[in-house]
């Protein structure tokens, strides 16, 4: 599994992703296992995070998810807010099994900035050039 987090310029970019991804499994082109979605409104002091996205119903439903599933670690949420800016929304998510063409097919056109990665730097490097992202990580890099 892979652990990767995405920032868009907008604060519904990552919403909308959520919204893709969950297709993009549904069609087995991607296992979606855990999503976190990061949002900071310019008129908020700081993000707000809402992890598990993906989940129905309430916390005991999420800690079941949990469980069988495996989640983002909470270290990774806060690296990422560190990233962040007014005004954006980072999507974080645990995946595997992922067809790279078909994702990057159904997220072309968007503004998308792979800003963390626990993958190997090649495989990085083949989703940053896929995506257009030619500068390689952000400031605090991506691991």
């Amino acid at each position: 599994m892979a652990t990767t987090a995405w920032r868009f310029p907008g604060t519904e970019g990552a919403d909308e992703a959520v919204l893709k991804l969950k297709e993009l499994d549904s069609q087995n082109l991607i296992d979606v296992r855990d999503i976190a979605v990061i949002r900071w409104p310019h008129y908020a002091t700081r993000p707000t995070v809402q992890e598990h996205v993906t989940e129905e119903g309430g916390k005991a439903s999420a800690l079941l998810h949990k469980v069988r599933h495996g989640a983002i670690e909470n270290s990774i949420i806060e690296s990422v807010e560190g990233e962040m800016m007014p005004g954006t929304s980072v999507l974080v998510l645990l995946s595997s099994g992922a067809a790279i063409e078909q994702v990057v097919r159904a997220f072309q056109g968007q503004t998308i900035e792979l800003i963390h990665s626990d993958l190997p730097v090649r495989q990085q490097d083949q989703i940053r050039s896929a995506f257009g992202d030619q500068a390689g990580p952000g400031p605090a890099g991506a691991s």
